[in-house]
């Protein structure tokens, strides 16, 4: 029961106990000096646990926000990818106008007979290498835009990523309460935990003290049990001596014959059982008190 107690003092700290000091109604508690070492030991280890939780969760706010920084930065680049894609189109227009001319050539047969084959022929070749020369250009932009539209992707991928995770991260530290949430609880916990301890407390003084008088009782009654048998022992030891006194003048007195192993009524040894199973029960009571106890300690430690 005191290393309860303790236990639940070194939770709560120095703060629970100014506040049990202030209370004129809490129970004082008296500690051993091997329990305050434990208390402080105590206060000191969740102190750390409380320190490092909150320098992960710092740490885990600094990597996303490098993440969402990361993810900004994509972006705009994925824009300016996107902007530079209006080239693409003016290569287009002037694949459109090669392909224009290349026609006019191909309709004009009669050009060609005139004699002016060679002029033709020489704006051909230059008009098919142009039209060549673009759709090289043409297929590098398109390979260009096709490795940023997968970057893009990836980065959306890690940006939802990003997102589940910051989405996690609040949701565990809603769950986890703070350092001052806990210590409320904590101090609830004890509270009521010290109110059922004195109920219980109170209880077993109780049991105790009326164990006590069926105790005296017990004694009481057998000792008027041993009365009674010596009693009982003397008088037909007198009854004996009469009897024998009375039979030698000739009288038969076989009526006033008593057994001296004559044992006690069947009534006193009912009592006394009963007595006894009461006993019994108030100490199985009392353990299974006990035994909850402890059981109250394991849980709230664990």
């Amino acid at each position: 029961m005191a290393g309860l107690l303790a236990w639940a003092a070194d939770v709560v700290g120095a703060g629970g106990q100014n506040t049990e000091q202030d209370d004129p109604n809490s129970i004082p508690l008296i500690f051993t000096p091997d329990q305050q070492r434990y208390a402080q030991q105590r206060e000191v280890m969740l102190q750390e646990e409380n320190s490092a939780h909150e320098k992960a969760i710092s740490d885990c706010e600094n990597k996303v926000q490098e993440k969402l920084q990361e993810s900004d930065l994509l972006r705009r680049k994925l824009k300016f990818s996107l902007y530079t894609n209006t080239g693409l189109q003016e290569l287009d227009l002037t694949e459109k106008s090669l392909t224009t001319k290349l026609e006019n050539v191909q309709a004009a047969p009669d050009a060609i007979r005139s004699g002016k084959i060679g002029e033709n022929l020489i704006q051909s070749k230059s008009n098919v290498e142009a039209e060549e020369d673009a759709e090289a250009s043409e297929s590098v932009l398109l390979e260009k835009l096709e490795n940023k539209k997968k970057e893009l992707g990836a980065l959306e991928e890690i940006a939802r990523d990003l997102e589940k995770k910051w989405g996690l991260i609040q949701d565990n530290a809603l769950k986890q309460p703070s350092r001052a949430q806990r210590e409320k609880l904590l101090d609830k916990q004890l509270h009521s935990l010290i109110e059922q301890l004195a109920a219980k407390q109170a209880q077993a003084e109780g049991l105790v003290s009326e164990i006590h008088l069926k105790e005296m009782e017990l004694e009481r009654l057998n000792a008027l049990s041993k009365r009674l048998e010596t009693s009982t022992s003397e008088v037909n030891a007198a009854r004996n001596r009469f009897a024998g006194s009375s039979s030698e003048k000739g009288f038969f007195t076989s009526d006033y014959i008593v057994d001296p192993h004559n044992k006690l009524p069947y009534h006193t040894g009912g009592r006394i059982e009963n007595l006894q199973r009461q006993m019994l029960l108030r100490s199985a009571f009392v353990l299974y008190i006990l035994a909850l106890h402890i059981l109250v300690f394991i849980k709230i430690s664990f």
